[in-house]
């Protein structure tokens, strides 16, 4: 029950035991047609969408070197940890990312993020999370995307590594130049790949960009992504798997696939709210739960789930790191799972009400 890498069912998880194919081979090819059909569906959009052998991280990092040059301006949204990265990733590439600060928790105000880009509206990208998931709140990308329209020489990049199929992304209609997620959110796959739906615009941004490196070149990706096909040697069980899914995906629906997802989210919740926890996001995304233990060491919470149960949640770092605990319900998570981790939760809550010693 964390955020990944997640549960997966043994009918995608057989699938990494079959023998390997050889990748350059018209077969290949035509499973790869197949496999980028439905990563623009899944990521609706009519552009490019290409797949790195890398986490999300290595996504976003190919989403800064391929369409920036070093000493541009952007502007980034700070709501947590996954916000601070884009602004890290840039610093590192000697960009100068001038932080959106917003407070942990809190979806960002569409008008302070109005007032920033009055005030820099020569910046050269503006990055966004579709989901925080340190925090679990929700940003509004469609709201973000309409005022971007009055600044169209900005590039508009989002991270949705955690919101991808969960909640919904319309990459096109929102504007979205770049988009990048990976493979062990919702995808419900094993970690080591990374997702890029990138437009026409910024192509055409990435022929003057200065760091773009060897490996994630995206017109290496984009040439051979015509072809079929990609320019190094892919995860080739980890592509074979992604091929089930997406067909799984289509079979069921992507608005299906997220209702079900939102029904089981809203289902933890309810649970969790009759234990007497709060979710910590106003405007919470789908299958990721921050919860504030207020009363309770979610540290302890977290161990002992862990150790004397055999559930994993997800603990929070530094400050937080005694006061918030994560659940995640992506993949192969059903409501007996749900109702397992309540029950499991609700006896370490009174283990810890009658030890006083332990908090």
């Amino acid at each position: 029950m964390v955020l990944g890498p997640t549960e997966v069912e043994r009918e995608i998880l057989d699938i990494a035991s079959e023998p390997l194919e050889y990748m350059r081979t018209e077969d290949y090819s035509q499973k790869w047609e197949q496999i980028f059909s439905g990563l623009k569906y899944v990521f609706q959009t009519k552009n490019p969408v290409v797949v790195f052998s890398s986490s999300g991280t290595g996504a976003m990092e190919a989403a800064v070197t391929n369409f920036l040059s070093a000493n541009d301006s952007v502007l980034y949204i700070n709501a947590g940890s996954f916000g601070k990265r884009w602004g890290d990733i840039c610093q590192k590439h000697r960009i100068n990312a001038i932080e959106i600060p917003f407070e942990f928790g809190l979806s960002p105000d569409i008008n302070v993020i109005e007032k920033y880009l009055d005030k820099n509206s020569n910046v050269k990208a503006f990055f966004a999370t579709l989901n925080e998931t340190s925090s679990g709140a929700l940003t509004d990308i469609r709201a973000i995307g309409n005022l971007l329209k009055k600044y169209p020489n900005i590039l508009f990049i989002v991270d949705c590594v955690s919101g991808l199929l969960t909640d919904e992304f319309l990459t096109d209609e929102w504007g979205v130049d770049v988009a990048i997620s990976a493979s062990q959110k919702a995808f419900a796959l094993p970690p080591g790949l990374g997702f890029m739906s990138v437009s026409q615009k910024a192509l055409k941004y990435a022929e003057k960009a200065n760091l773009r490196t060897f490996y994630f070149d995206i017109f290496d990706y984009v040439n051979n992504y015509k072809r079929n096909q990609t320019p190094f040697t892919p995860a080739v069980s980890l592509v074979n798997q992604l091929q089930k899914r997406l067909e799984k995906i289509r079979s069921e629906g992507l608005e299906n696939f997220r209702a079900r997802y939102r029904e089981h989210t809203e289902y933890l919740r309810i649970g969790l709210e009759k234990l007497g926890f709060k979710c910590l996001a106003k405007n919470s995304a789908n299958c990721v739960t921050a919860v504030m233990t207020n009363d309770f060491d979610a540290s302890l919470i977290v161990k002992i789930m862990r150790e004397k149960y055999n559930v994993e949640i997800a603990p929070s770092g530094g400050e937080l790191k005694t006061k918030l605990f994560r659940i995640g319900n992506y993949g192969a998570v059903g409501l007996d799972e749900i109702n397992h981790c309540l029950e499991v939760l609700e006896k370490v809550k009174e283990e810890l009400h009658a030890n006083k010693s332990l908090y």
